[in-house]
């Protein structure tokens, strides 16, 4: 079993909340995206439950799943 994210390569908060942050990118990149800490990533886990996520949540987001899905449902 990989420990990259499956959803890695479709992000969108990389062409879009992070853009043009280059050093946080890689940050939220190298800490979440690519090792086994994607199973805590806040837009990992709200898409696994509900199959979507807002565009600009962040994986370290303080809110909690389900306050997150309450809010997109």
């Amino acid at each position: 079993m990989s420990n990259i994210c499956s959803k890695l390569e479709k992000c969108p908060i990389y062409m879009g909340i992070l853009k043009d942050k280059v050093i946080t990118s890689k940050a939220y990149r190298r800490f979440y995206c690519e090792s086994d800490n994607h199973v805590n990533c806040k837009r990992y886990l709200v898409s696994e439950a509900v199959g979507k996520c807002p565009p600009n949540l962040l994986p370290n987001d303080t809110r909690s799943v389900d306050e997150i899905i309450s809010k997109i449902s």
